[in-house]
């Protein structure tokens, strides 16, 4: 049984293909990828060699992941974005169901925003190359497949 999936991979909304709530559907989809890791374009091939480093290509399509050399640093953005949300989670957690003290809410605050970005540090990079993706595609032109 072949990993490729079924449905096509040419976002349709490029070629104007398709109206303004399958353009929604086709944007969540692709950011949806990323978040689970896996190449915005097909869908199939792995962001992640290791805990840390990324492929420079995929596995499934050829894809390029990096255009240019720092293209990734706006990952650092989402990432504090990431890391911002779960600390005010856990602010308004402890704050609004439990009765701690303020030194102990800061004892459970201040790792909290430490391990954070270190957390969110793989979504915060899959969640950006989808981005790129969306706004100018990654290296090659938006497949015709």
């Amino acid at each position: 049984m072949s990993r490729r999936s079924t449905r096509p991979r040419v976002l349709g909304w490029a070629a104007g293909a398709l109206r303004g709530q399958d353009v929604f559907f086709e944007i969540l989809d692709i950011l949806h990828r990323g978040m689970r890791l896996r190449c915005p374009c097909c869908g199939h091939g792995r962001l992640f060699k290791s805990a840390l480093r990324t492929y420079d290509r995929c596995q499934a399509c050829d894809e390029r992941f990096e255009r240019e050399p720092g293209q990734s640093f706006g990952a650092v953005y989402v990432n504090l974005g990431l890391s911002g949300l779960l600390t005010l989670t856990a602010y308004l957690m402890t704050t609004t169901l439990f009765s701690l003290t303020m030194p102990q809410q800061r004892s459970i605050l201040i790792p909290v925003a430490v391990l954070g970005p270190c957390l969110c540090f793989r979504l915060a990079r899959g969640l950006w190359t989808s981005i790129i993706f969306l706004g100018e595609g990654l290296y090659l032109p938006w497949p015709n497949r």
